[in-house]
């Protein structure tokens, strides 16, 4: 699966978790290695196996993803007209019991690796054409999975408004926010998050798996 780490292959139109295990599906907006976004979305991924579950990280930094040429309504009977690094990302989205969004801030947003996806996203609540002859947005499944965000920034910095643009994404793609995981630090170093921080990523990657679907 290129750009991912994975614990196990998603099964693609099995909402909720592949085979018999819910399924937390990862993106991960940074591009550095071994950063505190990774760090935590990793916490969240073991945390959602020792709980009974499944994960997969996709690291967007990796990824051959073609920026979103805004097609209009109903341009493919699939999810995009293109065939690239999202495919596996669809499939996984869709069988997701819980989504975790992880971004460094860049001028108070994610990064641009992460918006690429977000924005390829948008074809999982397309434009369609109605029967009158109007369009409305349609959603390709319900809104059933839970969600988190996770970030890191310096300590003057504020994140709200990257956790605003994510909360919105995620409802577009079937999931509700319901935390943010914030690492905010006076240092310089990558990867420098607390053991407290890593701990409640944890503990929050098995709550997520272990909560019920979220009802529609």
């Amino acid at each position: 699966m290129s750009g991912a780490r994975a614990a196990e292959r998603p099964a693609p139109g099995r909402p909720g978790g592949t085979g018999t295990r819910r399924l937390l599906v990862a993106l991960n907006g940074s591009p550095v290695a071994g950063s505190s976004v990774e760090r935590l979305l990793d916490a969240l991924r073991a945390g959602a196996e020792e709980a009974g579950g499944a994960a997969v990280r996709f690291d967007c930094n990796t990824l051959a993803v073609k920026p979103c040429q805004a097609c209009g309504p109903e341009p493919t009977t699939g999810f995009c007209i293109f065939h690239d690094d999202m495919d596996p990302i669809y499939a996984a989205l869709r069988s997701a019991h819980a989504v975790a969004v992880g971004s460094p801030i860049y001028f108070d947003g994610v990064s641009a690796q992460l918006k690429l996806v977000m924005d390829r996203c948008n074809c999982i609540t397309p434009l369609v054409r109605l029967p009158d002859g109007t369009e409305d947005f349609r959603a390709k499944w319900q809104r059933t999975r839970r969600g988190v965000f996770v970030t890191a920034c310096g300590s003057k910095h504020r994140y709200d408004l990257a956790e605003r643009s994510v909360r919105g994404y995620l409802k577009w793609i079937g999931a509700k926010w319901e935390e943010t995981l914030a690492w905010q630090h006076a240092d310089n170093e990558s990867g420098s998050v607390t053991p407290e921080l890593i701990d409640r990523a944890r503990a929050t990657g098995a709550r997520l798996i272990e909560s019920p679907p979220l009802e529609a």
